[in-house]
């Protein structure tokens, strides 16, 4: 199978709106479902399911700036169309600072993937091993492009969701939303904070950016609202769920809060021990996110040659398995994630969309004057 085919001068599209949908619920979804819920009860306590709502009607007031570099680019390959009209200094910048952000993410899922692994069901394999797997497989998937990302999301998406499905049905009877109050006993200095680090996987929508050429039809607005909705429900019921059965001083203790609601599950007396399905979500969110994430690296600087991308890729792999062997104990990781990855990729992402949305301002006023 081709990556990339060419046809006067223009890329071919590959996704429609359903198979986006689908490729941005495992990656993001695997941000806001686990990476942060842990740091989020930490940080934000009994509030911090007010943080995830809050975090969603921020995100739909900040739309318009990831929309508008859609509109005003048609669509077209963002490094491009910024080559052509803002200069090849500005594109290389952004994609250049794009890559490294999308490298820490791959990092982070690919060493929390590890620990997970090793602490829950393959205690006495060696990470490396994991390691080694995980990057063959993803690398397999990201230099076929995103096609087959889009194509893999959709046969593992249903399972997940249906999963996610019966985890949250079955664990109604061990819910007490009592738990929830009293609101805001801390004030509201912890659900701003809360904030920062639900924004950091909410504002991942901004990836679209770089994925937008592939799609078949436009992007509209709805569309973009419809997927910040999706992204904010795979925080805000996983924080419900863990604050309503756990109780908030142990779910803020928990380090993988979302997977352990699936202890509680059980049908009867004699069926239980679901919780190796939690197995698959996981790996399924992990294998889609890595995946995506590296295949973006060479597609920032719309790089066509198969060639050229796969060693490109087989670089990015080789750097992520020394940077995910590196000696760390996980106590190390989780305050490294909320002391400075998170905090730096809310800025981050910050940054990026306001930078995009001012240079698609500049290009429109620049062709209205040339126009005029």
């Amino acid at each position: 199978m081709e990556t990339i085919k060419i046809q006067k001068g223009k890329r071919c599209v590959f996704m429609n709106t359903v198979q986006m949908l689908f490729v941005l619920m495992l990656s993001i979804g695997l941000m806001n479902h686990v990476i942060i819920i842990p740091v989020l009860l930490e940080i934000a306590g009994r509030d911090a399911w007010i943080s995830t709502v809050i975090g969603l009607i921020l995100l739909v007031i900040f739309l318009p700036v990831i929309y508008f570099p859609i509109k005003q680019s048609q669509q077209t390959h963002i490094f491009q169309w910024l080559k052509e009209n803002i200069g090849a200094p500005i594109a290389y910048f952004i994609a250049s600072v794009t890559c490294l952000y999308l490298l820490i993410i791959s990092v982070v899922t690919l060493k929390d993937t590890t620990t997970f692994t090793t602490t829950s069901y393959l205690t006495g394999t060696p990470n490396w091993a994991i390691i080694v797997t995980l990057c063959i497989i993803c690398f397999y998937n990201a230099s076929i492009g995103l096609p087959s990302i889009a194509k893999t999301s959709g046969i593992l998406l249903p399972f997940v969701v249906l999963f996610g499905i019966f985890v949250a049905l079955a664990t109604v009877p061990h819910k007490n939303y009592e738990l929830l109050k009293p609101v805001l006993e801390e004030g509201w200095m912890p659900v701003w904070k809360g904030v920062m680090y639900v924004a950091a996987g909410y504002g991942e929508i901004v990836l679209l950016l770089f994925m937008q050429q592939q799609m078949k039809t436009n992007i509209s607005f709805m569309k973009l609202v419809l997927f910040g909705l999706v992204a904010a429900s795979l925080s805000i019921g996983p924080t419900v769920g863990a604050i309503t059965e756990f109780g908030p001083a142990e779910a803020s203790h928990l380090r993988y809060p979302a997977f352990e609601q699936w202890r509680m599950v059980n049908l009867g007396t004699y069926l239980e021990h679901f919780d190796f399905l939690s197995v698959y979500q996981w790996l399924a969110g992990a294998f889609i996110r890595i995946s995506l994430a590296t295949a973006l690296i060479p597609e920032l600087f719309d790089i066509t040659n198969k060639a050229s991308r796969r060693w490109i890729l087989i670089f990015v792999y080789v750097a992520m398995f020394f940077a995910a062997m590196t000696p760390m104990s996980d106590d190390t990781f989780f305050r490294m994630l909320k002391k400075w990855v998170l905090p730096m990729s809310f800025f981050f992402i910050c940054f990026l969309a306001m930078l995009l949305f001012v240079l698609a301002l500049a290009i429109r006023i620049k062709e209205r004057r040339a126009s005029a």
